[in-house]
């Protein structure tokens, strides 16, 4: 039974408002420089706010390997010159590390922009190494592991914070299997509030999703082992520019961050609502471009 009275956040599904994304379609546009990007998204191009004549970012999740792969495949080929491209989690499927080869070959073959990746549930953390090693020097992927980067470019400086993210509770199979992981999970919103201290552009890029707002269809009992809502504090505190993320399968494409109201801060500063994307590609269907 829901209650009645001043919702904790709002979600808005993406209509006509100008904060949400809008898909487009353009001609096909091969990976050039960025001064030969135009304004509009191609098909299998989900083209997001503009924050001012900016950097333009790509970003997916949730490709599970071959699985999208084809797809994919199809979205870069329409894609259009970006300056960043985000890989949000689950690239792979089941730890498969020839999978998650054959999308980064995929993408590098149609991309020359950096590559900027954090790991999923699909990438297991005991392999983490080996991705690295596998994956970074030989085809350049740059692996954000509850870590900060600066990425610069002409147009401006943006701070990316990554990390695989938080869950509120634990799944059935971590509890199981990974008896330390709630601590791991706790531990992880303080790394992240530390790290996204500090002012100018920042962009959050986590696989879970720091947030409830996007998770649309999914189940109300599932949620907390599908997201952390322990972040949202952390977010309205410290107000990232943008936050993307991945993993949520039934969720809606983009929502926004609101102050809630129940703390004296949430009264002070800039209460300007923070955008959130989900860029899962089962929700989108497209590789999603952001300008920042």
């Amino acid at each position: 039974m829901r209650r009645r009275g001043r919702p904790r956040h709002r979600t808005r599904r993406c209509g006509t408002s100008s904060r949400c994304p809008r898909v487009s379609r353009s001609s096909t546009s091969p990976p050039a420089s960025r001064s030969s990007a135009n304004s509009e998204g191609g098909k299998g191009s989900s083209t997001g706010p503009t924050f001012g004549a900016a950097v333009r970012i790509a970003a997916v999740g949730d490709v599970h390997g071959y699985e999208n792969l084809p797809a994919v495949t199809a979205d870069l080929s329409r894609l259009g010159p970006v300056d960043l491209f985000l890989l949000a989690g689950d690239t792979t499927d089941r730890n498969d590390l020839d999978a998650f080869g054959a999308v980064v070959r995929t993408i590098r073959a149609r991309v020359t922009a950096p590559v900027w990746a954090v790991f999923g549930n699909n990438e297991y953390a005991s392999d983490h190494p080996a991705y690295v090693a596998r994956f970074a020097d030989a085809f350049g992927v740059r692996f954000l592991q509850d870590e900060a980067a600066v990425f610069e470019s002409p147009a401006g400086s943006v701070r990316i914070i990554g990390s695989v993210g938080s869950l509120d509770r634990p799944t059935w199979w971590q509890r199981r299997n990974l008896p330390r992981v709630a601590e791991e999970y706790e531990r992880r919103v303080k790394v992240l509030d530390g790290l996204l201290a500090g002012d100018g552009t920042r962009i959050l890029l986590t696989h879970y999703p720091p947030t409830y707002v996007t998770m649309g269809g999914e189940k109300e009992e599932w949620r907390p082992e599908l997201g952390s809502k322990a972040l949202e504090s952390v977010l309205l505190r410290r107000r990232p520019s943008l936050v993307i993320h991945g993993h949520i399968h039934k969720g809606i494409p983009a929502g926004e961050l609101r102050p809630r109201f129940d703390r004296l801060d949430d009264f002070e500063g800039d209460l300007a609502p923070i955008p959130v994307h989900n860029v899962a590609y089962p929700v989108r269907h497209a590789v999603s471009t952001i300008d920042v």
